[in-house]
């Protein structure tokens, strides 16, 4: 047996070392609970920019999708200075003909909810919804052609044009929510009749100005550019109505997958302002913006339509669309642009498109869908 010294000294450590443990059990029982209670983490609240909005909190619906839900939201005055009203018409372009891949068309009724547009309303705005479904139009057997539902395309554009010319009538700020990038042709056309000298920011990884000639494809969401510019008339756009856009009109953010004929046109084109990820990287977000809106707008006083691609952010962002590239414009830099254009009052009309909810997993696509409609409260926010 140990002597009284030993016995106390062990006794001693043995009650030591079970205060020990006992401690390092409720601290890491302490942790784990602060863990399980924390909501997960989201791109959607990583944003400073997105939290000067509204603070978000991210929490799942019986459908699984997150929900945005608006806890503190001010109300402001309209600084959007050319929309008379504090009314924005979401057009649900539900079409997919301007590439192969189904699924884009079914991304309007996912992205718009009832909850969303309660959010909008506690932003200050009036919001209603306008459905732009798809025409079907067949391409007559006699013509060949290798592009993909051109009469299609036709059709469905020319009904967008016209539902946005209406809402500028209305005075009130149209938001199209695609729906392939094909819908851009409508949208830039119908605002573009309210306001000819129209300027517009496209947001994309591609450059959309391939003709008939120069896509490889042949789908025609990466062709909008070249309707609107002039550079092709393929079967169903021969009477060249879409025109109404000049090179000295346009500016690119977001650039890093543009094809070799692309590039060609370009160029003898006078594009200038077509930044790609290499000049983000070097000049950041900010200053690319205000050297589109110096080159375009230079005292603000001309409307801007911005075109807003879901791929033009990095697929960690917007994983859930059809032609994702990596390297792209994270989200917080994508508001910081989309805040920059908005402060100058001169936005008239927005697309958000390329939604695709029927790629990826079901995580993937809730976050693209919950991105998408920070991008558009973001524009229509005053904070």
């Amino acid at each position: 047996l140990p002597s009284s010294y030993s016995f106390l000294f062990y006794l001693s450590f043995s009650v030591l070392y079970l205060c020990y443990m006992s401690l390092l059990c409720v601290l890491c029982f302490f942790f784990f609970f602060l863990m399980i209670r924390r909501p997960p983490r989201s791109t959607l609240s990583s944003s400073s920019a997105a939290s000067d909005v509204y603070k978000r909190q991210v929490s799942t619906q019986s459908t699984g999708f997150p929900r945005i839900s608006a806890a503190r939201v001010t109300k402001h005055d309209n600084n959007l200075k050319l929309v008379p009203t504090k009314d924005v018409v979401f057009l649900l372009g539900e079409s997919c003909c301007g590439q192969k891949k189904d699924g884009p068309q079914v991304a309007p009724g996912m992205i718009i909810t009832e909850k969303y547009l309660t959010t909008i309303q506690e932003l200050g705005w009036t919001p209603s919804i306008v459905r732009c479904p798809q025409i079907f139009c067949a391409t007559p057997p006699e013509i060949e052609t290798h592009l993909h539902s051109p009469f299609s395309v036709a059709a469905t554009v020319d009904r967008v044009a016209d539902e946005v010319e209406k809402v500028h009538k209305e005075g009130k700020f149209p938001m199209l929510v695609g729906g392939d990038h094909c819908l851009a042709l409508g949208s830039v056309l119908g605002s573009s009749r309210r306001y000819p000298n129209l300027r517009v920011i496209w947001f994309d990884a591609h450059a959309d100005i391939n003709t008939p000639d120069t896509s490889p494809s042949g789908n025609m969401h990466g062709m909008p550019l070249a309707g609107l510019l002039g550079l092709m008339k393929p079967p169903g756009f021969e009477d060249g109505r879409y025109v109404c856009v000049t090179p000295d009109r346009l500016g690119y953010i977001g650039l890093r997958d543009v094809d070799a004929g692309e590039r060609v046109i370009l160029k003898d084109m006078g594009v200038d302002i077509a930044f790609d990820m290499d000049d983000l990287q070097k000049s950041g977000i900010t200053e690319l913006t205000h050297r589109i809106l110096q080159k375009i707008n230079p005292n603000n006083e001309f409307p801007i339509h911005l075109s807003f691609d879901v791929d033009g952010m990095d697929p960690m962002d917007a994983p859930s669309t059809g032609t994702p590239v990596c390297r792209g414009v994270r989200l917080h830099e994508a508001m910081d642009m989309i805040k920059i254009i908005r402060d100058t009052g001169c936005l008239v009309s927005m697309d958000c498109v390329e939604v695709n909810p029927s790629l990826g997993t079901h995580n993937e696509v809730a976050l693209t869908i919950a991105n998408a409609r920070v991008v558009m409260a973001n524009a229509l926010s005053n904070a």
